[in-house]
Parts: C-alpha cells; structure tokens; sequence
C-alpha cells in the first residue's frame, strides 16, 4: 500500500474522546473522568485501554471473586471506531473472566460500538449491582439505571425487540440472555446477532443485575488527517475486495471446515481424532444453496453469511449466522454430522447467549466422559439428557444439554 499521510506525534489525541465514564449501577450514580494522554500513547485500542483501565478500577473482592459486585466491567471503544476506516466497527468488552480468573478481552462488530463512541466516552465502565434487573441508558449528557423486570428471562432476540419498542430504534442495545442471567461463565453480550463471546462476559454483567447497556450519541472525533483519511479508506476498501477475501465473501469462514479437515487439522470428537467422516454434509457447500449474505458494521468485506432452517410446527425458522467456530464446536467436535441439528444448536445459543466454542467444548468433553464410562464411575448415572444417550453424534442430546447449560 503506497503512504498516504505521515504519523505526527502531536496530532494523537484525535481519534479519542479523552474521557471515560464510570457507573454505579447500585446507586445510579455516574462519574466523568478524564484520561490523561500518556495513558492513551501508551495503551492504544480498545482491548490496550481496557486492560489499563482494569488494572485501576479491580478491587481485592473482585479479584477474589470476578463475579463480585465491585468487579468492573468495561466496554471500549478504539481511536478507529467511527472512522470511515473498514472493519473499524468494533467494540472492546474487559473485565476479570468467570472462567478463567484472568484478564478477558471479547470483541465485537456492530452499530453499538458507534453509538457507544458517539456518547463522548472512549471506555465505559460498569460497578457495583443493582437491586432489580434494570438496563443502563447512556447519552453524552445523560446516564440513567432504569427497572426492567419484564425483560429478565427474554432471550436475546426478545430482549431486542422490547428495547426497541420501548426505547426506539435511534438507541443501540448490547444485551445478555438467560445464560447471562443464569451466570454461565462463558455467557455472551451481544449486538444485534454479534457476540462479544469468549470468557464470560455476559455473566459479569449479569451478575449486576443488569440486562442490557443502552447507547446513543452524536459527539464528533476529530481526526489529524480528515481528507487523507478518506482517501485511505477508500483504498483500504478497494483493497478489502481483492482475492485474498474472496472465500470470505462467498462462503464465509465456515470456507475453513474443508479445508482443515483436508489437512488432517479438524477438532472431531474432543480432539480425538482430526478429521470428520460426516464434513462434507455440514460443509458450507451444501447448506450454500438459499444462504443470504451479509456484513458488519462499517465492513466492505461481507463474511457473514446467514443460513436457512427448515421450519418447525408450520412456523417459518429464522436464519443462523455461521462462522467456522460454531460450526466445528457444535459440528464435529460433538461428533454430529445432522446440518438441521447444527443450525438449531447454534440458534439457541445466539438466543441464550452461549458461547458456542466454550459450549460445544463442555459438551464434547462430557460426550468423552460418558463414552469412556467416567460419567458412571463419578456418580452421575448413565449419562442420559431427557431420555437420549450422551453420545458423539446425538443431535437431541446435544440440544438438551445446551438447554440444561443456558
């Protein structure tokens, strides 16, 4: 790529609002901070700021416990979100995971991560618990915890489509689901179907009693460059539909399944073994047929692709965002090779809000367990979820067992 403009040391701060914001959702009480430019040279993006900003606002209990009402948990938002840069849509969740005890990142592609950075606030951050399921409403001027009883139980989905109703559309909602709730420590927040998926986000904040973060805003960022920076991004996008994106536009990464089962390199079974008899009847090939192609916030590429079902009950089925991660965690890591009974997993765990990855991981491990006799010799019985045997390539029992998770 030929240069376009050069870097000047003085001009960093464009790009970043300089301020972050911290609530108390147990009191309601919100507080506007500066940051201070150092912070910003030294910590760049979302995931850079976060984890400095983390390593402030944790507290003795939360380290102790991530769950903890103290625990801080942090939506950021980089230099290059709400530029006209491709691919910059992206929001950075921070906190202490549930699961591992370690600091956690979590991205995710949406409209949120341009409202959130249009609030004036380059990190928001969320303490304490509030004392009913509430949601979080944020404007540059205005910050509220409002109740929200009747939304605690919706999954994703419906969660969406009463904020919506109630709020209206110029708002832009990361929300959890039953999973969250429930504090699954490998529950999501998402966005309009993107999933800030890895590490437990989604129990965090439902673990404060708090469904759903609501944005809008119409600060401005500033930029060094205005003019070069549209002419760059007007190249970078270009660019981005060239041949090395190809596969993607086409099929989506779930174009990886093939190729790694070729190459003796596809997770099947927990690991024990590396390539799947059953790919080619999940492949993305053969469920390509009526898929409808979509993209990202602010992306030119256009990866994701949206996947038919068969209808169920007479009633028409939505279609199911895939990626190669759900689709080999719930496909041949579990041993199924039934496309109808992928599809379905990966749908209730959007709707739940389940990490698909950390999911079909736990069930493929217990599906090795049972087979190996370990479920018995442990106490736990037979190994059977509502009637069907924990077995490699049960559908059903795969199903059952995401709903007994979430």
């Amino acid at each position: 790529m030929r240069k376009i403009f050069t870097f000047r040391p003085d001009a960093f701060m464009h790009g970043s609002h300089g301020r972050s914001l911290i609530v108390d959702v147990t009191t309601g009480q919100s507080e506007s901070r500066a940051l201070d430019e150092d912070l910003l040279r030294q910590y760049v993006g979302g995931v850079g700021l976060g984890t400095a900003l983390l390593n402030e606002l944790v507290t003795s209990d939360s380290l102790q416990n991530p769950l903890h009402a103290s625990a801080p948990l942090l939506f950021v938002f980089s230099p290059l979100v709400g530029s006209p840069l491709t691919t910059s849509a992206k929001f950075a969740v921070v906190a202490q995971s549930p699961l591992t005890g370690r600091i956690n990142d979590s991205l995710a592609s949406s409209h949120f991560a341009i409202s959130g950075k249009k609030t004036g606030y380059d990190a928001i951050c969320l303490v304490g618990r509030a004392d009913v399921p509430s949601v979080v409403v944020i404007e540059p001027t205005r910050v509220r915890v409002e109740p929200a009883h009747d939304l605690w139980g919706s999954t994703i989905p419906e969660t969406e489509a009463k904020l919506k109703s109630r709020y209206g559309s110029s708002y832009r909602a990361a929300v959890i689901g039953p999973a969250g709730e429930h504090g699954v420590r490998y529950a999501t927040i998402s966005h309009d179907g993107r999933h800030a998926g890895r590490g437990g986000h989604g129990a965090v904040l439902g673990s404060k009693n708090i469904k759903a973060v609501l944005v809008r805003g119409d600060t401005p960022t500033s930029y060094a460059h205005p003019e070069e920076l549209v002419t760059c991004a007007r190249q970078l996008s270009r660019d981005s539909l060239g041949p090395a994106t190809a596969k993607y536009r086409e099929l989506g990464t779930v174009a990886n399944l093939l190729v790694f089962n070729r190459l003796g390199v596809l997770p099947t079974r927990n690991f024990q073994a590396s390539e799947f008899e059953g790919t080619e009847q999940i492949a993305p090939e053969a469920l390509a047929t009526s898929k409808v192609r979509s993209s990202c916030a602010a992306c030119t590429i256009g990866c994701e692709h949206i996947f038919p079902r068969q209808s169920t009950e007479g009633k028409p089925a939505s279609g199911v965002r895939m990626e190669y991660e759900n689709l080999f965690a719930l496909g041949p890591l579990c041993g199924i090779a039934d496309p109808e009974m992928v599809l379905a997993a990966s749908a209730y765990c959007d709707e739940a809000g389940l990490d698909t990855i950390s999911a079909g991981g736990t069930i493929a491990f217990a599906m090795e367990c049972a087979e190996k006799g370990l479920l018995r010799a442990a106490g736990y019985g037979d190994g059977l979820v509502d009637g069907e045997p924990l077995a490699f390539g049960n559908g059903q029992a795969l199903l059952g067992m995401l709903q007994q998770i979430a």
